[in-house]
């Protein structure tokens, strides 16, 4: 069958499973995810090199895209106690689950460790989207406080994951200056190029507006591969750029706003659907019941007893910490970090790729379908 027939009929697919997905009350990339497994029974990827080009490309667009339609004014009542949660919040999750891989679940140090700081971040791509599919605004900015905790919060747990390689292949580099490097190179790097974009934007004074569009994913393409190449954060500095265009003058940013929102879900779409192609459902099935104590450790104490610590000292309610607390979705990021291990080829790679998507699935499932319900128990929708 001609290739792209065959895409053709997997996103028409993937479109109209948003509607039984709405319908049952399970969010709406669950059905992306799905129509993976089930395209995975008869294709798979042989390149995990390639697999990760293809993740990294829709993610850094994902992540852009949750940057740029973030209102900066309205978030900056929350910055403070966001920008804890990035960045604390990570690395507690990724030791707290680190440790209870190594002494509950007894696997090595290093598988251990792994595990946690790929499982670390709250899922960009997965809050953007159960968040605005939802329709739901929260009560005190609690959207943007998520929002800018998944954004910013992947490009610490990619630090911790490359970190804990670095150290099981027995490289010697400094790790403390190879994470300085990373958030300095990828901090500069989104606000030079997005401010080079700016202005080449507001000066290219023509009437043709997908040209606009066009600039501004090159700018997006710019700003991430200017800050790998200089050994940079891309997904870090891809969210800062996102924040500075989306809140500068900017021209056509109506129409570069609806633009990016459907560039956003396409990227979803394939992001999800790719993932769900790398599922082995025995693979997944051997891991259950580690994967299920992982999960119930992971949600239940690990992500409550850090939200409480983290955000009791800013004076937040009990009833936003047990929201937020709930809204810790893992998801795609995770999954695509998981991934590294493979392309790296590490001897226990595959059994913390399926902990992870299996903890992922778990979580898009559970907490996406009851994140209404327990926003509404909490009494934080904004009518």
């Amino acid at each position: 069958m001609d290739l792209i027939l065959i895409i053709g009929i997997i996103l028409t697919i993937s479109a109209l499973s948003c509607k039984t997905t709405d319908k049952i009350g399970l969010p709406v990339l669950v059905g992306f995810i799905l129509i993976g497994v089930l395209i995975g029974n008869w294709f798979k990827f042989e390149n995990t090199a390639g697999v990760n080009q293809i993740c990294n490309f829709a993610l850094l667009l994902i992540i852009f895209t949750g940057g740029f339609q973030t209102n900066f004014t309205e978030a900056g009542s929350v910055l403070a106690v966001s920008s804890v949660l990035s960045m604390a919040g990570t690395v507690l999750t990724a030791g707290l689950a680190g440790a209870f891989a190594y002494f509950v679940l007894r696997l090595e140090f290093y598988q251990a460790m792994l595990l946690g700081a790929v499982i670390s971040s709250t899922d960009a791509a997965s809050v953007f989207s159960v968040l605005r599919s939802k329709q739901m605004e929260l009560k005190n900015n609690l959207n943007y406080m998520l929002e800018i905790e998944s954004g910013s919060n992947d490009p610490f747990a990619y630090m911790l994951t490359v970190m804990f390689m670095t150290l099981a292949s027995g490289s010697c580099q400094n790790i403390v200056l190879l994470m300085l490097l990373q958030i300095i190179v990828g901090i500069a790097a989104g606000f030079i190029f997005s401010k080079l974009g700016q202005f080449l934007i507001n000066r290219l004074n023509v009437d043709i507006d997908g040209l606009y569009g066009a600039l501004l994913c090159g700018t997006a393409f710019l700003i991430y591969g200017a800050a790998a190449q200089f050994g940079g954060n891309g997904f870090l500095a891809v969210y800062i750029g996102g924040i500075i265009l989306g809140n500068g003058k900017l021209m056509y940013k109506g129409f570069l706003t609806r633009l990016f929102s459907a560039v956003s879900m396409l990227m979803q779409i394939m992001l999800f659907i790719v993932l769900g192609i790398l599922c082995i459902p025995l693979s997944i099935a051997a891991v259950v019941g580690s994967g299920l104590l992982f999960a119930f450790f992971l949600f239940f104490i690990a992500r409550p007893v850090i939200i409480f610590a983290l955000m009791k000292p800013f004076r937040r309610p009990l009833n936003e910490i047990a929201l937020v607390s709930w809204a810790g979705f893992r998801g795609a990021s995770s999954i695509v970090f998981s991934t590294y291990l493979l392309t790296a080829g590490l001897p226990y790679a595959e059994y913390v790729f399926s902990v992870v998507f299996f903890v992922c699935m778990l979580s898009v499932i559970i907490q996406g379908t009851f994140i209404v319900p327990v926003a509404k128990l909490c009494r934080l929708v904004d009518d």
